[in-house]
Parts: C-alpha cells; structure tokens; sequence
C-alpha cells in the first residue's frame, strides 16, 4: 500500500520508518492509505536548502580529498652547509640561505647548488621519493683548491714593468707582509709557512708560521733589525705544498740616501732647464736643490770649481753644484745643471774646489768674486794707465836731457854774444817747462801707485775673505 509522508507529502514505501526526503517519521498503521498532501510554501523552500547545502558539503569534500592528496604526495629537503650562509639554488632557482627547508617538492630529479663567497661552487644532482623528509649537508671545503698569495708593503715601492712592485725597506725596519691562503681540506694545519732568503741563495735566513683567519687571510711582521741590506726573496706555502713568492730589498742609511739624492736631482732637472748655463745661472740651481736636500736631514755642501781643469784656481772656477754625505765621510756629487750622481772615480774635480756650508755663505763668495773681478778690472785700468804715464814721463825725461845736454854743451861756462845769450835763454825756458812737466807726470804716476795700492789692499781683503770661506768649507768636508 502506498504511503505518504505526513509533512513534506513525498512518497515513502511501505515498512518505512522515516521519510527520506525530510526525515519525518511516519506512522506505521499498516492498512490506511495516504493521498500525497501538498507541502505549504515555507517547507518547499527548507527543502530547497537543505539540498544546495548538500551538494556544497559534497564538493567541499571531494576537493578536501583531492587536496590531501596532492600534499601526502610531496615531500620536503632540509639543507646546510659548513660554512652557513650559501646561497641555495634548486633546478637554478634561489630558494634561500643556509640552513633552510625547502618543502612541497614533487618526486623527481633535481640539480642542487651552494653558492658562498670565498668557495667553490658546490653541485650535486639530487632524487627527491614520495613523501619524504630528505636532508643535505654541504662541507664547501670539499672542493676547495688549496692556495696561497703574499704582498708586502713598505713606504717606498720599485715598480717594475715585468714583475709585480718590490718593496723597499730600510736597514732595521719591519718587514710587513699580507696575505691569503686557501687551507687544504681537512682543515688540520690552519696556517701558512713564510721562509726569508738572500736573493740567488738557497739557505733561509729564517722561518716563521703565522696562523690563517676564519675569511683565509693572514698578516705578519719580520723583525728587520736581524737582516742585514741586500737583495732577498721571501716564500708563503702551504703544508700540501702550493707556494707564492715576493721580493724586497733591505736598504743600507747610504743607499737610501743615494736613492733619494737621485730621485730628488732628476726630478729638479725635468722641471728647472736653462738654455745657458753660466757660473750665477747654474749657482742658483744647485741652491735650490742645497735645500731641497737639506729637508731631507742630510748634510749639503755647495761647491765652486772647475770639473774641466783640477788645476784651475778660484779665479778660473766656471761651475757650481752640490755635494751630500750620504754616509759618514762618503759624499756625493749632485750635478744640478745636468740632472745626475757623479761618484769620485768617475771625475775627481767634482770634488775639488771651495766648498760652502749653506747659501748664504756661496752668496757671500759669489759677491766677493764679483767685487774681485771689479777691483780686478779697476787694477787693471790703473796699472794701463800708470804704464802710459811712465812711458810719458820718460819720453819727457829723456827730452829733457837732450835739452839740457844741448845746453850744457853750447852754453854753459862760455862767453857769450848777445845773441847766443838770448838763444840761451830760449833753451833755459824749454828746460825749466820739461822739468815741471817731469814733476806733474812724477805726482800723477804716485797718485796711480797709491791708488793700485789702495785696490790691492782691497783685492787682499777679499782674498782673505774668500780664502776664510773656503777653509771654513774644507773643515766641514773633512770633519
């Protein structure tokens, strides 16, 4: 018999207990036939819910399933390495820093990269499985190639077109070096080997360790009391053998200084050029470059000679230049005019000469040549002018004895006519004009004798000064 439900009026079967539409119980009398009951309007709408709602729930959990799926599908990778902080690159792609977890991997083949600064790059192709939590550990020291490097440094650098800079130290100064080196793996012996030479020697004059730091670099300074000057070359190297080399040069107080002195002489001869050169021009060059030296704590003197002639006396000296000690009594020549060193063997005149304490001093000698060479001059003219009064006095002299030999014989100590006597006359008058003309021309050359008298007294004060000068300089030359 056919049922229906008392609420929603669905059809239910026979024996049923509940409505499957609504769920509404149904009276179970057994024999009493139901006709459908129509449902009100609110009801069709519950119903109408009831059945979205479900319909959503069921595709909620279709994709609920599809999804737990996907993600028991996967799996995850856990990275570090020793250094941390690499670089992590999957399939070329950056997926973060060391240590990190990479997660949602599908299985599969993957190409794994560590990437750091101061290491190889580290590789590996990798199988991620279903499921699985897989991890990676990375020593980047595994491909490193051990290495070592070394420089050294010092105030004063020699460059050299094929090879890299030389230092320059000077006698007793620290030798500074620095450095990397890439250690071996395993990472027993964390330090690097320095081994000091004398340059063309095999024998070390001394070995030293010095540790490497965590970023692979390395300092040390050698005690350079120890070296003596000279050539040497000194070589970093690791236990495992790689090695690397650099050369220095310990300099004596002397070298340094010959090496200053020709820097300091060629350098002022590239700016100070003259087309002429004469004893006040190349004066004030070697002046300038007397102070130049001076700042540099060394002892200059400037010389006035000849380097042509070694027996020219001051009055022939054509040439000025410096001389420095650039070692205790050993001194060299600086000529300023041509830019160069000039050792004693290789012209001894450059030594020779008068030698002067500073400037002023060379200024002095060089006004008192210039007052000798007047007084020189003035000397000169009184002496032509003393040997023309001369050979005008005796011109006047010897007509003067003609004169009074003339008379003497026809005149005197005879009678004589009135005409003779008034001839006589005549000659007495022409003797008496010559011998007040001897008596001026005899005050005029004593007048010139004093006078070069007097010039000679000052060319001797000169001398004297100029002679004070130049003992004053060989004192300083040979002290």
């Amino acid at each position: 018999m056919l049922k229906f439900c008392p609420k929603c009026g669905s059809s239910v079967q026979e024996k049923m207990r509940f409505c499957t539409n609504c769920g509404s119980a149904i009276d179970d009398d057994g024999t009493q036939e139901m006709k459908p009951v129509k449902p009100e309007p609110d009801t069709v709408k519950k119903v109408g819910r009831k059945i979205q709602y479900l319909l959503i729930a069921a595709v909620f959990m279709i994709f609920l399933v599809a999804g737990l799926g996907y993600l028991f599908s996967q799996s995850s990778l856990f990275v570090q390495s020793d250094p941390v902080g690499a670089g992590v690159y999957l399939n070329s792609e950056f997926r973060g820093i060391t240590p990190c977890v990479i997660h949602y991997l599908l299985p599969g083949e993957y190409h794994l990269e560590f990437r750091h600064e101061g290491y190889p790059s580290w590789k590996k192709n990798i199988t991620v499985t279903l499921g699985q939590a897989e991890t990676i550990n990375a020593d980047l020291s595994d491909n490193l190639i051990p290495e070592v490097k070394v420089l050294c440094f010092s105030g004063e650098m020699i460059q050299n077109t094929t090879a890299p800079a030389t230092c320059m130290y000077k006698k007793g100064e620290a030798v500074t070096l620095s450095g990397t080196a890439v250690r071996p793996h395993p990472k027993e012996n964390p330090s690097v080997t320095i081994t000091v030479y004398t340059q063309g020697t095999a024998s070390p004059l001394k070995t030293q360790s010095v540790a490497i730091r965590s970023d692979n670099s390395y300092n040390l300074t050698l005690d350079g009391t120890t070296l003596p000057s000279g050539n040497y070359h000194l070589v970093a190297s690791l236990p495992s053998g790689q090695n690397s080399t650099v050369a220095f040069i310990i300099e004596s107080q002397e070298d340094t200084n010959i090496r200053i002195l020709r820097q300091i002489v060629e350098d002022y001869h590239k700016i100070h050029t003259y087309s002429l050169y004469d004893y006040f021009v190349c004066a004030d060059m070697a002046q300038d470059v007397w102070n130049i030296v001076e700042t540099q704590g060394m002892q200059a003197l400037l010389v006035a000679g000849n380097i042509q002639n070694p027996d020219a006396g001051w009055k022939d000296y054509n040439h000025v230049w410096v001389i420095v000690e650039a070692a205790p009594r050993q001194w060299v020549a600086l000529e300023t005019t041509g830019g160069f060193l000039v050792y004693k063997k290789e012209n001894p005149n450059y030594y020779r000469g008068i030698f002067f304490e500073n400037p002023k001093d060379l200024k002095t000698n060089m006004d008192l040549r210039r007052d000798s060479n007047n007084e020189i001059e003035r000397s000169a003219t009184i002496v032509s002018q003393y040997n023309a009064k001369v050979s005008e006095y005796n011109a006047e002299l010897d007509y003067y004895r003609s004169v009074l030999d003339f008379y003497n014989n026809k005149y005197a100590g005879r009678g004589l006519t009135a005409a003779e006597y008034q001839e006589s006359l005549g000659v007495k008058q022409t003797i008496d004009s010559k011998e007040l003309k001897l008596v001026q021309l005899k005050a005029e050359l004593d007048q010139l004798t004093i006078t070069y008298n007097n010039e000679k007294q000052i060319m001797d004060r000169i001398t004297a000064q100029m002679n004070d000068l130049a003992a004053k300089g060989a004192v300083l030359m040979n002290s």
